[in-house]
């Protein structure tokens, strides 16, 4: 009753967008466990991860317009985004490792690399759940890192890429293993929150490429995608310093 008490149209609208999120991370997770590689629609997990993203942003937007502050949707959020961005980019490095001829017998091998970086996911969002902060990220965003790691999963399986991941899933495996150390880590990384104009020129040509991806799935917007998650986890600490005054 103490839940239902504090709903209001805001709240009500944010725990939609927040379903939405966790709903897609679900049917994220199914397809990649049910689509190869050479599947005609091979781009819809990442571009779930993606719809993910927005409906995460988006809940959180809603939410602070809200009188007061919900259980209902820090719990709900909280839940929806370890499956959107801890679980399923760790399914789909699980495949992507699993499709991988020189790994196909090493399913033990695949497993722990994939559950470090679920289980890394899951300790990242408990933290931010538990100590948020306004003016930094302490550690690298699971949303970012989901990114990161669901682009290149899908490209490390494209027969098109091999030449950037080579054919042997030891890149794949190095990449997941340093995003999954970065979001435990109390590195700080820039958060929009900031409302710095240098910040939202940033997020606004990033929020193109993802969104460039959605509509046109292809190898090179995926990649610019993969750019665009590169440029903030190696640049990101470096440029928050350079512009924390």
């Amino acid at each position: 009753m103490k839940i239902l008490s504090s709903l209001n149209k805001f709240t009500l609208l944010a725990f939609f967008l927040t379903c939405l999120n966790a709903i897609c991370g679900i049917v994220g997770i199914l397809f990649s466990f049910f689509f190869s590689a050479d599947s005609p629609i091979w781009y819809l997990p990442m571009q779930l991860l993606i719809f993910g993203a927005i409906f995460d942003y988006l809940d959180g937007r809603v939410a602070k317009k809200a009188p007061m502050p919900s259980a209902l949707g820090a719990y709900s959020d909280s839940v929806a985004d370890v499956i959107s961005f801890a679980i399923l980019p760790g399914v789909m490095v699980l495949n992507s490792l699993s499709e991988n001829s020189t790994l196909e017998s090493q399913e033990i091998f695949v497993l722990v690399v994939a559950g470090i970086y679920s289980l890394c996911g899951w300790a990242r969002l408990i933290r931010f759940a538990t100590h948020p902060t306004d003016i930094h990220f302490d550690g690298l965003p699971s949303p970012a890192a989901a990114l990161f790691i669901g682009s290149s999963a899908l490209l490390a399986t494209q027969q098109e890429m091999h030449w950037f991941f080579w054919t042997n899933g030891l890149p794949l495996t190095l990449i997941t293993i340093v995003i999954s150390i970065l979001m435990i880590l109390t590195i700080n990384y820039p958060t929009p929150k900031r409302g710095k104009t240098p910040d939202m020129v940033a997020i606004c040509i990033a929020g193109v490429v993802v969104i460039t991806f959605v509509f046109f799935p292809f190898y090179g917007t995926l990649s610019a995608v993969l750019f665009i998650a590169i440029l903030y986890t190696a640049f990101g600490p470096l440029y928050l310093r350079k512009t924390k005054k």
